[in-house]
């Protein structure tokens, strides 16, 4: 099998509109990944960013610490070489955590305030500020990093993708994610700049066999021609999802599998490090409101589409699919994605939560 690529320019076309839609319900149903091209983020965007990374992992080891998690309960920062997790096991790189600019709102002595919501709950820690190298290091890399984010987090290149995928569910799924707009805050979008640094003695864990669960939708930009992710087949082989110019890789979330009850795919994926030469990699998660719940969601997807991945499998299957989410402490993404980087952070995790809260989230 090899992976689809859409053209996303075919939205605007009503005689080609059909395809694209095809296209994407098969994704979305049936396999979990895809490329997109036409997507509009532009050529010099992606140069800006992507010509600075080598620069900003060769910062001396002392820049590099001053921004390292360790300083931040948002878990944004700094991880240096096999620091992170993945099912128990290191995984080879390293990496920076960015997030779309957001001031903190915790506060454990007002608790509840404006619309009712109670800003004493844990999982608000995770909204703050980024930790930035200084321009006097690496000149223009926060504007670059900005710039890319934006046309991913805001306006018409990612909502293309979105309201596609909203019709692809019905417009009761489209509703659904207007309501999100109007009554949650304005989620925190997420993206990490990653480096996975080459192994001649033969590969290993680049990162682990996982499926995303830090947001709805995941668009990867594969910088350069190094191999290394690879995305399981239902019958359990591994296959490779190369770079393709132009091109961002997109996945869909833990959250939207459970969401559907197993409708959508959330595929598993793994990246082997590289044997010849370092690669490096830019996801970006398209993020959820944190006082969003799983089955709220659930709530608004028709029966037809929830039903899908039940005729195809037998219950126990589709409970395994979505485990995480069926456990009542995890339905609340805030909860389940503290959760996440606390798991996966392990250091940060207790310095910033404490022992009581990091065995809670761990066990």
């Amino acid at each position: 099998m090899t992976l689809p690529v859409l053209d996303l320019e075919l939205s605007s076309d009503p005689d080609e509109r059909g395809l694209l839609l095809n296209q994407l319900r098969n994704a979305l149903f049936n396999i979990g990944f895809l490329y997109i091209k036409n997507h509009g983020v532009s050529d010099k965007t992606v140069e800006e960013l992507t010509r600075r990374m080598p620069a900003l992992f060769s910062l001396p080891d002392a820049s590099k610490l001053k921004l390292s998690k360790l300083n931040s309960p948002h878990f944004l920062g700094y991880s240096g070489f096999a620091e992170e997790e993945t099912q128990g096991n290191r995984d080879l790189r390293e990496q920076f955590d960015f997030a779309t600019e957001l001031p903190v709102i915790y506060n454990t002595q007002e608790g509840t305030r404006r619309s009712g919501r109670d800003f004493s709950k844990l999982y608000w820690r995770l909204r703050g500020p980024n930790q930035w190298p200084g321009d006097d290091e690496l000149l223009g890399f926060r504007k670059a990093l900005l710039e890319w984010a934006t046309p991913l987090s805001l306006p018409a290149n990612s909502n293309r993708l979105k309201a596609i995928k909203a019709r692809s569910l019905t417009s009761a799924l489209q509703a659904s994610s207007l309501r999100w707009g109007s009554d949650f805050l304005p989620p925190q979008h997420r993206l990490k700049l990653v480096k996975y640094q080459a192994n001649a003695h033969g590969g290993g864990q680049g990162v682990g066999p996982h499926k995303d669960s830090s947001g709805w939708l995941t668009f990867l930009y594969q910088v350069g021609n190094e191999l290394g992710l690879e995305v399981l087949e239902k019958d359990g082989t591994w296959i490779s999802a190369p770079p393709i110019p132009g091109t961002f890789v997109v996945n869909f979330g833990n959250a939207f599998e459970a969401a559907t009850e197993g409708a959508v795919r959330a595929t598993i994926h793994r990246v082997t490090a590289p044997t010849q030469r370092d690669r490096y990699s830019i996801p970006f998660f398209m993020g959820l409101p944190l006082d969003l719940k799983v089955s709220e969601i659930r709530s608004f997807i028709p029966e037809d589409v929830r039903s899908m991945r039940r005729k195809e499998d037998n219950q126990s299957d589709v409970e395994a699919a979505i485990s995480n989410f069926l456990d009542p402490r995890w339905d609340s993404l805030g909860e389940s994605v503290l959760r996440k980087w606390i798991r996966s952070h392990r250091q940060a995790g207790l310095k910033w939560y404490g022992p009581e809260m990091f065995e809670y989230y761990t066990q």
